[in-house]
């Protein structure tokens, strides 16, 4: 960490606290450590990004200026030196704008939000997830589909937000083509669980909403699939195209467990005429579950059958 004091006293020692203070996983300890490295440096960013990280919602909303300060203090240094600064400070201002970005849309603040989440996606290239499901889907909201896909498509990170925001806009700009097809079915395939959560097919139990701190996956998936879930039920026919798709891919994985809910998908299929093609792709799917092979590999066949089936005509 490279952050110096004001003045140039106690250099090494406040960078051995502020390391210190990254890495400790006890909350009382990081404050601890954040208000003893402010009391020799009260202009550290470090330490007023962590003092604000740990305030509860109400106060972190009253003490806004302790996020701000320490992003404007360390931005000046990004920005003029982005092949030599730190790896820790770059680590850090991105951190601190995914913070701001997802901190201000959940209060509403789009346009701001968007302006940091956007500054982080032009930096970024350690994935940070919150920032994109801010960039990518205030993008959506505002209807500008083909930045969104010009977005998704530079974006070096794969991420189920993108993937799924860019098939959104694909299907509004060109509506239920190969292309936006295709792109839906990449989504899925990043992640193939966060379809269910987004179309309410499964839900999120007690446990799940109660998840540890430290379980990221869980608070990125929870986050993403409840924004996603809005995002595409905005219109009917936007519902209905992801529908379509991940309720073949359910039933051919058998995570359409529901008999009621199978049946009615079975009757569908009869009445495109694509019940017994479906069924013996199931069959094949199913086979291969009880071989025992990997899921991403079982996953990968289901969605390769269901493009070859749609491509045959088989879903029109």
């Amino acid at each position: 960490m490279t952050i110096e004091s004001a003045d140039g006293k106690n250099r090494s020692e406040i960078q051995g606290m502020v390391e210190e203070m990254i890495s400790a996983d006890d909350s009382q300890k990081r404050s601890g450590l954040a208000a003893a490295i402010l009391g020799l440096d009260p202009q550290n960013p470090a330490a007023k990004y962590v003092t604000w990280q740990e305030l509860d919602d109400e106060a972190s909303m009253e003490r806004m200026d302790l996020l701000y300060e320490a992003i404007e203090t360390l931005r000046p240094s990004i920005k003029s030196h982005e092949e030599t600064v730190d790896e820790n400070d770059y680590s850090l201002f991105l951190s601190m704008l995914s913070d701001l970005s997802s901190f201000l849309y959940f209060r509403g603040e789009k346009e701001r939000a968007f302006e940091a989440a956007q500054e982080l996606v032009d930096l970024d290239s350690e994935c940070y997830i919150a920032g994109r499901i801010v960039y990518y889907s205030i993008l959506v909201e505002r209807g500008e589909y083909r930045k969104t896909v010009d977005a998704a498509d530079a974006d070096m990170c794969e991420t189920p937000i993108a993937a799924y925001c860019r098939a959104i806009a694909l299907y509004e700009l060109d509506g239920a083509s190969g292309e936006a097809s295709e792109a839906l079915i990449e989504a899925i395939s990043i992640d193939p669980d966060m379809a269910f959560y987004i179309t309410g097919v499964w839900a999120f139990d007690d446990e799940d909403t109660e998840a540890d701190e430290d379980d990221v996956y869980m608070d990125e998936l929870m986050m993403q699939s409840a924004i996603l879930s809005d995002l595409w039920a905005a219109t009917d026919e936007r519902l209905a195209f992801l529908s379509a798709v991940v309720f073949a891919f359910g039933y051919l994985t058998g995570r359409i467990e529901d008999a009621r809910e199978a049946g009615m998908i079975e009757e569908g299929y009869r009445n495109l005429g694509c019940l017994e093609e479906m069924a013996e792709a199931r069959d094949t799917i199913q086979a291969m579950l009880a071989e025992g092979k990997d899921q991403s590999d079982v996953d990968d066949e289901a969605l390769f059958l269901f493009k070859d089936m749609r491509d045959k005509g088989l879903f029109n």
